[in-house]
């Protein structure tokens, strides 16, 4: 077996025909050369961040199998059966209480089975349920398909449920933006819309992404008190520690917090034990039990805080340990460097290295410019490698950007890298005469590389053979 380099530009894509022109053959004339030198294709990615396109690499679905569960769990109806679910609503009755769901909205698909529930619960809930909204979306266009849904809740709905707080993830991810929420979310006090379409036009004129949303108060009546029970509608593992922190820490008003209740549609991180409906699903194809049946192992080179969410991908959605599958953090930014890189790589024996390069948290055009120069020495210096010691070199993104930034002038410029990104790959026995690549998805990309590392794998490869044209013609005769 041969050792394959699998090298990512995350938020590097095929430039869309809105995009300022950052890809230029003098910015990267490694990459350029071996787009033309070596085997090169495109694959479908439309994820905009790395999770998405880590779990497309490794188990081959489009949305989190927690989507499937809750599906299956509404068609036949056993969602109103389940335990925690009536508790909570037992105990909102018998407190004569509010309901608060915080609802991590992550699609459109998120808020269809949230209202199937909503409608559900609203005959047996005596008092007002609070609903919630956390965006998690991270393109500007995601505003378009949001705003019917929120109309839909509010005539809907309206009976029972009201939306009061909005905001976007990333404000529950700082301290400061985080207590601007548990302010608003206690005492009310905070920024207000009436006019949700007016809110969502100016974050597109101010180009502010959902999941950077600052948050507002789009209808009052929905502070926090004693004995209101608070449901987490989640489908990813977040992390809700800071936020009930920040709750019990406040001094807006006197509250018993050991009179709050707190439940979860899927398992959450926190100290506390929080009830949960339903639990996550494993995967039976995945990364590393992929590597396993050829005996092959693999290390991940990335930042150290996005190393538990890359293990969990490549382990089948398990958080589990094992050592097939290796982690090196590089916060140092050692990866820049391609003599430390290239000597890190010649120590290790694992047949997978995947190297991260991230252009996706740049700030400025500049800033990705400058990334993409010091990758594209890399890419020179791994090229040369791994054509002395027959090996492979895949060159390749999980996932594009779509976003506006500022340039060197001060020019506001979009940055559109999203839909496609390259697949480039260099490997001494795949001759361009005689081969070529296939357009496919993530999920391809992942069975070609362990195919390349032992063919007696058993998924599909991208990489081709030509047929040559004399074959058409030419009939092998029958043995006599």
């Amino acid at each position: 077996m041969k050792k394959n380099i699998l090298l990512l530009i995350n938020g590097f894509g095929v430039e869309q025909r809105d995009s300022y022109n950052v890809y230029k053959k003098e910015l990267m004339p490694n990459l350029d050369r071996l787009t033309i030198e070596g085997l090169f294709s495109t694959l479908s990615s439309n994820y905009l961040d790395y999770k998405d396109g880590y779990r497309n690499f490794s188990i081959g679905i489009k949305i989190p199998l927690s989507y499937s569960i809750i599906s299956n769990n509404i068609s036949n109806e056993n969602y109103k059966n389940n335990q925690v679910f009536k508790y909570a609503i037992q105990q909102v009755n018998n407190n004569n209480s509010k309901l608060h769901i915080i609802c991590y909205w992550d699609n459109n698909v998120t808020i269809e089975q949230l209202s199937i529930f909503l409608k559900y619960i609203m005959p047996y809930v005596k008092t007002k349920i609070c609903l919630h909204l956390v965006l998690t979306q991270k393109s500007l266009n995601d505003y378009k398909t949001m705003l019917p849904y929120i109309n839909s809740i509010n005539y809907d709905l309206s009976s029972k449920v009201k939306i009061g707080l909005i905001t976007g993830e990333n404000n529950l991810n700082k301290l400061l933006t985080l207590k601007d929420y548990v302010r608003s979310f206690i005492a009310m006090v905070g920024e207000k819309w009436k006019d949700i379409d007016k809110r969502f036009n100016t974050c597109i004129n101010t180009r502010t992404t959902p999941n950077n949303m600052r948050t507002f108060i789009l209808n009052s009546d929905y502070s926090l008190d004693n004995n209101d029970q608070i449901l987490f509608f989640n489908y990813s593992n977040i992390n809700v520690d800071g936020l009930i922190k920040e709750i019990e820490a406040q001094k807006y008003k006197n509250l018993d917090y050991n009179s709050i209740g707190y439940y979860s549609l899927f398992p959450v991180k926190s100290d506390k034990k929080i009830p949960f409906m339903y639990n996550f699903a494993v995967s039976s194809t995945y990364t590393l039990k992929s590597l396993k049946s050829i005996n092959a192992k693999c290390i991940v080179l990335d930042k150290k805080n996005k190393c538990g969410h890359i293990n969990y991908y490549l382990t089948g959605l398990r958080n589990t340990v094992d050592p097939d599958l290796k982690f090196f953090a590089t916060d140092d930014d050692f990866i820049y460097d391609k003599d430390k890189l290239l000597t890190f790589i010649k120590e290790k024996d694992q047949e997978l290295i995947i190297i991260n390069y991230d252009i996706s948290e740049c700030k400025l055009v500049d800033d990705i410019e400058e990334a993409l120069k010091k990758i594209d020495v890399v890419i020179g210096v791994l090229d040369t490698y791994v054509k002395e010691t027959y090996g492979a070199l895949f060159i390749s993104s999980f996932y594009g950007i779509e976003k506006e930034m500022y340039n060197k002038k001060q020019e506001l410029c979009k940055i559109n890298f999203s839909v496609r990104v390259p697949l480039i790959v260099v490997d001494n026995q795949y001759k361009k005469s005689s081969y070529n690549l296939s357009e496919g998805s993530l999920y391809d990309l992942s069975n070609t590389i362990f195919k390349n590392i032992n063919n007696k794998f058993e998924g599909n490869s991208l990489i081709k053979k030509k047929s040559s044209l004399l074959s058409i013609f030419y009939k092998k005769g029958d043995k006599k």
